[in-house]
């Protein structure tokens, strides 16, 4: 519906300015041409009057004339094409601006974006990249967001290699001050990090462990806290059997700030393993714990505590994290411990229904939500935007 209104909405700017056109410029054409331009803007009313909106754009695009006046209209009648996705009539209104001479060298530049963008909406990239590499290389008003297209393009063919090229001269471009090139979409570091990181991914799917920590290494040159990047290196000094060198890159993750998940458990629970040292994982989940009181954190810490020193210290621990942090899956884990064994219990049934009632991870850009990380949201395509939500108890009330 919004995108309806948006295309009556351009259609009504197109008659307005066809009209226009003919007013100030219908006088200076032949017999022929005057004729002719009038019949196409009332064809084109009419188009609309009876809902033929399809129609009516092409009799409007016919009638107004291509200039330095009216190019913005056609420019954004091609937008809300492609928006709508007749991308192949988006293509024909900005391929037919490319041909008129009387543009200036910056119209032309900006109809060579929108050309672009048409040609990634229908999946023509290799058209598209052609076309965004030229405009990088001859416009310096559209330079830094013709490679942010171009990291579209690399992403949708999982280029790693060119899209790390790309967001390194965009980050050149962010550190000289160029505000065109922060200006736009996530920043070029997160970005260049995330590419090295499926990069990394990629040399171990090879079975290249060095080339693959290399690459780690290098995506925390410009982020030194990146979870992912850290995540990996510590996987592989794992690996290596190098536990010592993997809790180091696990400390700089809880030094971050970076919430507990469910995978970072089991990440700290196999590298205490790995070391044997027995206090170790005790130890660092108290640590976690004092820097981010979460109830993952909180019920794996008495979980642990049950373990070594007894139930009577797990539910002391509890209820005195109530005390400071109220939280429904916390309460409802205390009283599960005080029920007997007995899964048939109605009551049990409910709570081990309520503490296991996941939300998992959400988008914090889109919103959208499912029991895994992405690195990349599969919603609004943002990198990094995903974080673990737990469960819809686990957050504090009070």
């Amino acid at each position: 519906m919004v995108l309806n209104n948006a295309l009556l909405l351009t259609l009504l700017v197109l008659a307005v300015a066809a009209g226009w056109t003919l007013g100030r410029g219908g006088l200076r054409m032949d017999g022929a041409e005057r004729a002719q331009l009038p019949s196409q803007y009332y064809r084109g009313f009419n188009f609309l009057l009876d809902g033929e909106e399809e129609d009516a754009v092409d009799a409007f695009t016919e009638a107004l004339a291509i200039n330095e006046e009216t190019l913005d209209t056609h420019i954004a009648l091609g937008s809300v094409l492609r928006k709508r996705g007749e991308v192949d009539r988006a293509i024909r209104i900005h391929q037919n601006l490319l041909k008129r001479p009387q543009l200036t060298a910056v119209q032309l530049h900006q109809s060579h974006l929108e050309l672009a963008r048409d040609f990634i909406a229908a999946g023509l990239y290799d058209r598209a990249e052609q076309l965004l590499l030229d405009l990088a290389a001859q416009s310096s008003d559209f330079s830094a967001t013709a490679q942010r297209h171009l990291l579209e393009v690399y992403e949708a063919q999982r280029d790693w290699r060119a899209a790390v090229t790309i967001a390194e001269q965009l980050v050149t471009l962010e550190e000289a001050g160029e505000p065109s090139a922060a200006g736009h979409g996530q920043p070029a570091q997160l970005l260049r990090g995330h590419y090295l990181c499926e990069q990394a991914e990629t040399a171990l799917a090879d079975g290249d462990a060095q080339g693959a920590q290399r690459l780690y290494e290098a995506a925390l040159r410009d982020q030194p806290q990146d979870l992912r990047a850290r995540m990996g290196l510590a996987k592989g000094k794992l690996t290596e059997g190098d536990a010592a060198a993997a809790m180091e890159h696990f400390n700089a993750v809880m030094d971050s700030g970076r919430t507990c998940t469910p995978e970072l458990l089991e990440l700290l629970s196999d590298i205490c393993d790995a070391q044997g040292d027995q206090d170790l994982y005790l130890t660092s989940l108290r640590r976690y714990y004092e820097q981010h009181d979460s109830s993952l954190l909180a019920l794996a810490l008495a979980n642990e505590l049950g373990q070594r020193d007894g139930d009577e210290s797990a539910e002391a621990f509890l209820r005195q994290t109530l005390e400071g942090r109220p939280s429904v899956s916390v309460a409802a884990a205390l009283i599960l411990k005080a029920l007997q064994s007995d899964t048939s219990l109605p009551e049990r049934r409910v709570l081990d229904q309520l503490i296991s009632n996941q939300v998992g991870y959400q988008c914090d850009h889109c919103g959208f939500s499912g029991q895994a990380r992405h690195w990349r949201c599969p919603g609004c395509r943002h990198w990094d935007s995903i974080h673990y939500q737990g469960d819809t108890q686990g957050k504090a009330y009070g």
